[in-house]
């Protein structure tokens, strides 16, 4: 239940309705006893659904529920249902039945995040619900970074504290790049509302095995941080692209430490 409380933290404070959509093969969905299916117009996944949405709603009076359950590919008929109604995010979980840790985001997470035409937040498996105060910047200096920060205020507001975050190979050029970062956090000033903006460089260090990657340093900033939701940008050859080039970058994407929201591509 925790992806539903963090669900409803922000509907609470944002007024947002919540949509429960479920996708599924009738393999995965129908009842283990088929005469009992042949009997019942409703697949098991529509009868689980149901009883989730009664639950919600007597834990939940003032916050309006609604559901779907569709058969069929989950990337193709997810798309087709955000983009004839007025979605604002699609939340997903890291990982599905199989708990696969071998399986980054979970596949599908992933697959989805690459091609919504809506922000997509990916919530990590045992994730503890709290309010958002502080969130990651990923950064490269693309102004496309800009529009993933108003997409995340259409949705969440702007009174949060951003950390620009940027990790690179080469610690001789971090003078350079800290002086880049505070034209980059006087931009971020001038172009969203967020005012409160703070950066953080930090190198790949390749004596320290757990920190001679650019997820690991990202994810050490995370915790040293204390931030609350990391920002990714989908841009052409941009860091989020080449962080998903590199095998390692399941410790953030696939198995995120904290919730982590993708702009809309």
């Amino acid at each position: 239940m925790l992806l539903f409380n963090l669900q409803l933290i922000w509907q609470k404070k944002r007024g947002f309705e919540i949509h429960l959509y479920h996708n599924y093969t009738v393999s995965s969905s129908s009842f283990e006893d088929e005469s009992k299916e042949s009997t019942d117009e409703n697949f098991k996944a529509d009868i689980l659904m149901s009883d989730l949405i009664d639950k919600l709603k007597a834990n939940n009076p003032t916050v309006t529920f609604t559901s779907k359950c569709e058969r069929g590919i989950i990337t193709e008929s997810l798309f087709k249902e955000t983009k004839n109604a007025d979605y604002s995010a699609i939340i997903m979980g890291t990982k599905g039945k199989t708990d696969d840790t071998s399986v980054i985001v979970g596949s599908t997470t992933y697959a989805v995040s690459q091609k919504s035409n809506i922000p997509v937040i990916a919530i990590p498996v045992h994730y503890q619900t709290k309010d958002i105060h502080k969130i990651g910047l990923l950064s490269n200096f693309k102004y496309a970074e800009l529009d993933t920060l108003n997409e995340f205020i259409k949705i969440f507001g702007s009174n949060v504290k951003v950390q620009i975050i940027h990790v690179h190979y080469h610690p001789d050029s971090e003078a350079d790049i800290e002086d880049k970062l505070e034209i980059w956090k006087y931009q971020i000033k001038k172009h969203t509302e967020i005012t409160d903006v703070d950066i953080e460089v930090d190198s790949i260090q390749t004596d320290v095995e757990e920190l001679d990657t650019i997820p690991e340093v990202i994810n050490e900033i995370i915790k040293d941080e204390q931030i609350d939701l990391v920002l990714i940008t989908k841009t052409r050859k941009s860091f989020f692209e080449r962080l998903f080039k590199k095998s390692v970058a399941k410790q953030i994407i696939h198995h995120p430490i904290i919730p982590t929201f993708f702009s809309k591509a």
